[in-house]
Order: C-alpha cells, then sequence, then structure tokens
C-alpha cells in the first residue's frame, strides 16, 4: 500500500512537479529586475601618493536583484550614494618615483546591498599612474587677467612671500621652478586702485610642464596664500606735430622788420597718453625772443617752448635763423 503512494501516477506526479517549479521560477522573476547604470569610480591613496595618470572614471555595471532592492540601487547611484571605490592603503612596495598598477573591478569595490548581484561591469579593470609626493619651494609667478582702463599700465609688481612651499609629485617639481597665483583681476583699474594695496592672492593648485608641443597640468597642492602689491600709472605716449607755427615775441613798438629763414617747424612730444589724446597744435607754443636785436644780421636764434603740465619735448628744438631790416616808413617813400 505505502509502495503504490509512491509509485503510483508517477508521470501525473512528475508534471506536478515540473509546474511547481515553472510556478516558483515564475514567481521569482516577477519580482527580480536588471539594471545596468554608469558609476562613478573613485580612488584613494595615502598621504605620500598621488594619481598622475587614471584610465577610466567612470564604469558601465549590470546588475540584478530583486525589484525592490534594484529600484533603490538605481536612486542611490542617481544620488552618487554608490560609487565605485578603490583604496591603496599602503604606498607600492619599491616605489622610487612613479608606478603603474593594473587594478581588477570586483564587487567588494561597490557598495552594493547583499542580495543584488554584480552580473558584470565594464571595463573589468582599469590603470593607474602613481607618484611620490615631496615638498619644495617654487618661486611665485603673479597671473594676471584682463587689462587695465584705458590710458592706464601696471607700471611695477611686488609679491609676498616670493617663493611658497608646494607639495607635488616627485618627478613633477624636479621639472619646474615656479608656480602662478590665481588669476588676479586687473580690469578697468586706474591709479585710484593704488591706495587699495596689498591685495590677498591663492595660489594655483597646479603647475604646468612642457611635454613636446603641448603644455602639462600637473595638480598640486599649497596651503599659502600671497599678497600683492601693484603700482598702476598713467600710460606714456608720443605725438608727433608735423607743422607748428614760430611766434615772434617783440615789444609793440620794435622798429624793424623780422624775416625768418623757416617759419613751421616739425615738433614731437611725450606725456601720459590721455593728455596726449586731447592736444592740438594750437596747445604747443613755440616762439623767439627778438627785443634785444639790431640790424642786420644774421642771427641764430633758439627756439622756445611752452607745453601743457607734465607734458615734454622728446627731442631738443633747434635754433631759426632770421634777418632784420630798418621799417620803411612813408614819409620816407615820399
Amino acid at each position: 500500500m505505502i509502495k503504490e503512494i509512491f509509485t503510483g501516477n508517477i508521470l501525473t506526479k512528475l508534471m506536478a512537479l515540473v509546474m511547481a517549479a515553472a510556478l516558483w521560477l515564475y514567481a521569482i522573476n516577477r519580482h527580480t529586475r536588471d539594471l545596468t547604470e554608469m558609476v562613478k569610480l573613485s580612488v584613494s591613496v595615502p598621504e605620500d601618493v598621488t594619481i598622475l595618470e587614471q584610465s577610466t572614471e567612470e564604469l558601465t555595471v549590470h546588475l540584478r536583484g530583486p525589484q525592490n532592492s534594484i529600484d533603490s540601487v538605481e536612486d542611490m547611484i542617481k544620488n552618487r550614494k554608490i560609487l565605485a571605490k578603490y583604496i591603496a592603503k599602503e604606498s607600492p612596495s619599491g616605489m622610487e618615483d612613479q608606478i603603474k598598477q593594473t587594478i581588477p573591478i570586483t564587487r567588494e569595490c561597490l557598495n552594493l546591498p547583499g542580495d543584488v548581484k554584480m552580473v558584470s561591469v565594464y571595463p573589468d579593470k582599469f590603470d593607474i599612474l602613481l607618484g611620490k609626493l615631496q615638498k619644495k619651494k617654487l618661486k611665485v609667478n603673479l597671473q594676471e587677467k584682463g587689462e587695465p582702463a584705458i590710458g592706464y599700465v601696471i607700471a611695477n609688481a611686488f609679491v609676498f612671500p616670493s617663493e611658497v612651499e608646494v607639495t607635488g609629485p616627485l618627478n613633477t617639481l624636479k621639472e619646474t621652478s615656479e608656480i602662478n597665483t590665481v588669476p588676479i583681476d586687473i580690469s578697468g583699474i586706474t591709479t585710484d586702485q593704488n591706495l587699495t594695496f596689498p591685495w590677498r592672492i591663492g595660489i594655483d593648485q597646479k603647475v604646468i610642464l612642457k611635454q613636446g608641443n603641448k603644455n602639462i597640468s600637473v595638480p598640486v597642492t599649497c596651503k599659502e596664500d600671497v599678497r600683492v602689491w601693484l603700482q598702476i600709472a598713467e600710460q606714456q605716449d608720443t605725438k608727433y606735430f608735423e607743422k607748428i607755427k614760430i611766434k615772434v615775441l617783440r615789444p609793440s613798438e620794435y622798429p624793424y622788420e623780422i624775416k625768418l629763414q623757416d617759419e613751421f617747424i616739425k615738433v614731437m612730444i611725450k606725456g601720459p597718453k590721455l593728455l596726449l589724446d586731447k592736444l592740438n597744435t594750437e596747445d604747443v607754443v613755440l616762439y623767439i625772443d627778438v627785443t634785444s636785436l639790431k640790424p642786420p644780421g644774421p642771427y641764430k636764434q633758439p627756439i622756445k617752448c611752452v607745453l601743457p603740465k607734465n607734458i615734454e619735448l622728446v627731442d631738443k628744438l633747434p635754433e631759426v635763423r632770421l634777418d632784420l631790416r630798418e621799417t620803411v616808413r612813408v614819409s620816407e617813400i615820399k
């Protein structure tokens, strides 16, 4: 009787077992979900080591698990709460300058819930180039952006301290001697800013190396800042006048006629550009003084000049040749 219970209707019982298994798989699959997402890759290294190169910063992961868990993981990935992390706890042995490593991506790199399976990841490994850090004093180079107001220039710049301590890759600091400040904006400044210095300016957290025909930016660390003094001055320029008439200074009852060999000369002046741009020939006065001269001549007289304040001659003025003669009176003609 017992034997018949277990051996009777075998085909029917086998079909029931298959149906039960299929039902179980259907039920499981209804509550299981797949997810493919991009995940950020974060690499941590010891304090005396820095990352010079990293082959990738993102991974494509294919995950599978209960629908509720996958839904939660999807939200956490979008909110950057789930990352792929690799932590190098110790400096690589034997590293004197730099070393390249290939790191496999495993499930342990992702902080996934226990019921979520990592089906695949691409790429499944990544390369990092690690460099040993050192400290070095570098000269500070002032980095400017923009231009002063029209008519003004930076006459002088002073940075204190002139050197700062920088921490960076050993091989990089061997090849560099200076580091830039963060860009200082000088757009539109005038002499009014001379009273506002010093400015406190931070240090740019990178150095620039030239490799072949291109510049390479390498991250470094500097915890110092500097003070900056700028001397703003009016821009100096020159202006050329082709033809200025020479005036003759004489008493009102001067009894002689004067004949100049050249009545006009060329003049070049210099001074603040803003002032020069406004000047014309009437603002430059050239004259000779004949008060003490008597006929017949000829004479050579120095040309004197009257200029607006802060304006100067570029070259010394020449002498002018002149002749004097008695004024012919009407009574004498008769």
